[in-house]
């Protein structure tokens, strides 16, 4: 929901106040902190485990029912994991 010309506005002065006023404050709340970054990689990383845990998860219940179609879809899970990782490492 996009604001009114006015309210753009207000938020403009209240921001270019506060850039007056105080503007180590200002600076300090533009720019992400160390424990943003750290928290969004730990929730990736913890994702990534998850999807991995349940891709295992999977597979056990494939050798469970003997069905080799839940084994592949488990073992696809697994292999996708570890390939999205390779690949997100090599763009870094």
């Amino acid at each position: 929901m996009a604001l009114a010309d006015r309210e753009q506005r207000e938020l403009e002065e209240i921001e270019q106040r506060l850039l007056d006023e105080d503007p180590a404050l200002a600076a300090k709340l533009t720019r992400p902190s160390v424990l943003t970054f750290l928290f969004g990689s730990a929730v990736r990383a913890l994702g990534v485990l998850a999807a991995f845990f349940a891709g295992l998860l999977v597979v056990v219940a494939g050798v469970t029912w003997s069905s080799a179609a839940v084994i592949a879809l488990g073992a696809l899970v697994c292999v996708g994991v570890f390939a999205k990782l390779f690949v997100g490492a090599r763009q870094s």
